[in-house]
């Protein structure tokens, strides 16, 4: 018998499901469970899914249930439904989004977590709305990490969705000094997407901004040790302080024995990946009108 066949005093016990199963997703998954909240999950290749509600069953109890279909997902979870969708943005989400709405009943609710253009969010809100579903393009910010211990969430949607998903993504948010949830619905359609495409242009602008700080410095011949420490006497003054100055400390003083100056930034390629958020914000400045420097 598999963890993933659904028992009958399983069946509409999950506040909350979630589709994927990897990294974020998984990581999610257990920030959720450790708020109180019970949870389904469903990923595409069911031994995934077996895995992980396998590895973690002896700590969530009965809180934790898998599936090894969409009907049976669906089968698990409290009506109106609840589900997050983590997985690769574009043409996969797409596919989740088609087989949710196919199972799916009047007023559940899809959450698509992924980094998809504001534009295509708001297609899929009109679209699923068409339906009598009711949909959230969810940003999330603060990587795997973040996912496991608190991110930061920009939902946008169906604004009649918010009440019944805040105390969860509440909960499972990172909080400010003051306690505030990193939490705010955005608006209709594709409003969340949009706030978190121009949440990821802010962050690379201070990345920006150290990288040229920590190139200052290295060309008027500090040693990354030397770098490290001026940064950090910067941190500790207060009003600097910030998650981006915190990862340009670690890496500026990060040893390698391989690089000739003995750290690793000096043996690093000086190029990046990128997930479009980042051309997307310029692109949008350009067509409104709106300076974006």
């Amino acid at each position: 018998m598999s963890v993933l066949d659904v028992k009958p005093e399983y069946v509409g016990q999950a506040d909350v499901g979630v589709v994927g199963l990897a990294t974020m997703g998984a990581n999610l998954c257990l920030n959720i469970l450790d708020k109180g909240f019970s949870l389904a999950v469903y990923n595409r290749t069911s031994a995934t899914a077996e895995k992980f509600v396998t590895d973690n069953r002896a700590k969530y109890g009965d809180k934790l249930t898998g599936a090894a279909n969409f009907e049976d997902f669906a089968k698990l979870l409290k009506k109106p439904r609840r589900a997050m969708i983590l997985v690769v943005a574009g043409p996969v989400t797409d596919g989740v989004i088609q087989s949710l709405s196919d199972v799916f009943e009047k007023d559940d609710i899809i959450v698509d977590t992924g980094n998809a253009h504001f534009k295509d969010q708001t297609d899929r809100a009109n679209m699923l709305e068409a339906k009598g579903l009711r949909f959230l393009g969810m940003g999330v910010s603060g990587g795997a990490e973040g996912a496991r211990k608190g991110p930061a969430f920009f939902p946008g949607g169906t604004l009649s969705i918010w009440d019944e998903v805040k105390p969860i993504v509440e909960a499972a948010s990172a909080k400010a000094v003051d306690g505030r949830p990193c939490v705010t619905m955005c608006g209709k359609g594709g409003a969340g997407s949009c706030v978190k495409m121009y949440h990821n242009a802010g962050e690379y602008a201070i990345l920006q901004l150290w990288g040229e700080v920590y190139a200052a410095m290295r060309g008027a011949g500090m040693t990354g040790d030397e770098i490290k420490a001026k940064l950090s006497s910067w941190k500790a003054r207060g009003d600097l302080d910030s998650y981006m100055l915190d990862i340009t400390i670690e890496v500026a003083g990060h040893k390698n024995a391989e690089s000739p100056s003995g750290f690793l930034v000096d043996v690093t390629g000086d190029a990046i990946g990128s997930k479009g958020t980042g051309l997307w914000s310029v692109q949008v400045a350009m067509e409104v009108g709106c300076p974006c420097p």
